[in-house]
């Protein structure tokens, strides 16, 4: 029976959390009261009164942050051996320490090479270890140098001027260019310790959650309900008594969604009865009985961005029994007889305890097991590599309340705004999986990702066949075996824009490889719109693929390189497997013990105002 119970603890993206008390409310704090968006540009001039000259604590307060994360790079170099010692040497870490240690002023020439080193592009150094002291060391440069210096008050006011524009310019046309112009100007205002009112209400408007998902109760409850219907040994000792049989168990299990706004919460219910027909063995008498054992067990697991969590299950138990037969001669009978009525309440009582103390046990076990391979599909394969990588979204927030488990994420570092609104697009009524992403998420997190950074092709199928289990049949190895490499620009290397009823999907090459051949920057861009098709949806590509070096102007009357046209040529064919001419979003199927919800069904596709809004649900059986 509780192997029934614990199968919730397999559903990794659609499960459930639990709080002590079953659900509380978190107290509500004032909001700040910030400039409306209009007012926003005018607040940035407004803000030129408010500079404050940097002085030596600030610089103190960065090293001691820089300090901070070259301890944590330590112990993970000091953890990887050998490895970490061919880091040390090319981190300059000799160098790098003796600035950290002295007490004087650091040599900022130093710090500038030491820098280049973490700037670098070499696969190892997107890891956050080094991310965080590359970081730190930039903000230490920034301030180290900018203590006492006439010229900061002056770029201050440039920079605030600027941002002024950007902001007026993006409220009347929110684009990624001037997104991403504002938020690298929000950074670099953060990094001075400057105007923060002014981030702050900026952050307030423009960094918003631009993630956002949900999951029926009813889904869930079809994934966990079952009926149950198994026979199973019987053992135990009742006052002195060794008891042995065999038991019948018959009922269900249910899945209920707790209220709770701090995490994703579940209730895994059991109700049923144990049947059993029992001998009891004490001394020479022989004890024939029959019992029905009413069982009700419930297990509250719950979920948060740290993953899958519960509590101990709870069962209560009640016994009734009754004796059928004794044999083992006629005094040791009569005897037993007598004392089997003097104690059959106490009987009853012990029995329902044990039955209790089994029930928990088991299904503890069994869901210990089962949570186990949850959190190692959720934080090994999702959380922990995002982690490591510095990709793992700023908020990723469970809640429930008893109609949907829900999801609300924030991608954005501090150099990067988020979405400006909740989604406009109202969803479908009745669906059981709903997501809704805004741009900045995709933008955001591939910008972080392979910003200056060059992916070769074998590391690019590597990674798809980690997340999706097999490498897309587009991407297959074909004739060409020659080994391919793109240098993503170091701004917007990948964006995609949802408006008009489809999206715009942009990948930006600095520089591309093939075997030992250099080619060219070049952006490749497609255009596709959604329309309706059987069994779902699809999404059409709007004409070729436009192919252009950057900043070039078709029918300006500029011609191509040779090596333009070459590579020009050499992309219309690789990428052309990638953006296909058209694509169907289909009915989709959950995998294994979950495929008893059946097929879902999309009912909702939509490209619209920034947003990609996508609902399914469960197709009729």
């Amino acid at each position: 029976m509780s192997s029934h119970i614990v199968r919730m603890a397999g559903v990794v993206w659609i499960a459930a959390s639990l709080s002590t008390t079953g659900g509380y409310v978190a107290a509500e704090s004032p909001s700040p009261d910030f400039p409306s968006v209009e007012k926003l540009p005018a607040a940035c001039l407004a803000a030129k009164a408010n500079f404050r000259p940097l002085t030596q604590k600030d610089v103190q307060s960065a090293k001691v942050e820089l300090i901070e994360a070259a301890g944590r790079l330590d112990k993970k170099l000091k953890s990887d051996g050998k490895n970490g010692e061919n880091w040390r040497k090319y981190l300059l870490w000799e160098k790098f320490q003796g600035q950290l240690k002295s007490d004087e002023a650091s040599d900022l020439d130093v710090l500038g090479s030491v820098y280049k080193r973490y700037a670098a592009d070499h696969e190892g150094l997107a890891l956050v270890w080094f991310l965080d002291v590359k970081e730190a060391i930039g903000r230490y440069r920034f301030l180290a140098a900018s203590v006492e210096s006439p010229k900061l008050k002056a770029a201050y006011d440039r920079m605030l001027d600027g941002l002024a524009e950007q902001l007026e310019s993006y409220r009347s046309k929110p684009t990624a260019e001037v997104a991403v112009a504002i938020g690298r100007a929000v950074g670099q205002l953060q990094d001075a310790r400057q105007a923060p009112e002014l981030v702050a209400a900026v952050l307030h408007h423009f960094a918003r959650p631009n993630l956002f998902a949900d999951v029926s109760s009813e889904l869930i409850a079809a994934a966990m309900s079952e009926d149950v219907d198994e026979t199973a040994p019987v053992e135990d000792v009742i006052l002195g008594t060794r008891i042995r049989g065999t038991g019948h168990t018959t009922g269900n299990v249910t899945a209920k969604l707790v209220p709770d706004e701090l995490r994703g919460v579940v209730d895994i219910t059991f109700l049923g009865i144990t049947k059993t027909d029992n001998v009891g063995t004490n001394g020479p008498v022989r004890i024939y009985s029959n019992g029905v054992t009413r069982l009700g067990v419930c297990k509250r697991i719950w979920i948060n961005a740290e993953g899958f969590s519960s509590f101990p299950s709870v069962a209560k138990a009640i016994t009734d029994s009754e004796i059928t037969d004794i044999h083992g001669g006629r005094m040791a009978e009569r005897i037993a007889w007598n004392r089997a009525g003097q104690q059959q309440y106490r009987v009853q009582q012990i029995a329902s305890e044990h039955a209790q103390q089994r029930v928990n046990r088991r299904v503890d076990d069994e869901t210990a097991e089962l949570l186990d391979r949850a959190n190692d599909a959720f934080v090994k394969k999702f959380r922990q590599p995002l982690v490591e990588r510095n990709l793992f979204p700023k908020r990723f927030d469970f809640s429930t309340t008893t109609e949907q488990l829900k999801l609300v994420g924030l991608q954005a570092d501090r150099y990067q705004l988020a979405a400006p609104s909740e989604p406009v697009t109202e969803l479908i009524e009745h669906h059981d999986i709903a997501l809704r992403v805004h741009q900045s998420t995709i933008n955001n997190l591939a910008a972080d990702a392979v910003a200056g950074r060059t992916v070769r092709d074998e590391t690019f199928r590597s990674v798809l066949i980690a997340l999706l289990g097999k490498l897309p049949k587009e991407l297959k190895e074909t004739e060409d075996q020659t080994p391919w490499a793109i240098t993503f620009a170091a701004r917007q290397p990948v964006t995609v824009a949802f408006a008009d009823g489809g999206f715009t999907v942009t990948v930006r090459g600095r520089r591309y490889y093939r075997g030992d051949e250099s080619y060219p920057g070049m952006n490749v861009t497609a255009v596709y719109k959604f329309a309706e098709a059987d069994g779902g949806f699809k999404a059409i590509r709007q004409g070729e693929l436009q192919i252009f070096p950057p900043g070039f102007v078709p029918g300006s009357g500029k011609k191509l390189s040779a090596r333009e046209v070459t590579i020009r040529t050499l992309l219309k064919r690789r990428f052309g497997k990638i953006f296909d001419e058209e694509f169907l979003i289909e009915q989709i199927e959950l995998p294994e013990r979950w495929s008893k919800v059946g097929k879902l069904q999309p009912v909702q596709l939509v490209g619209q105002h920034a947003w990609l809004t996508v609902a399914w649900r469960r197709v009729a059986q």
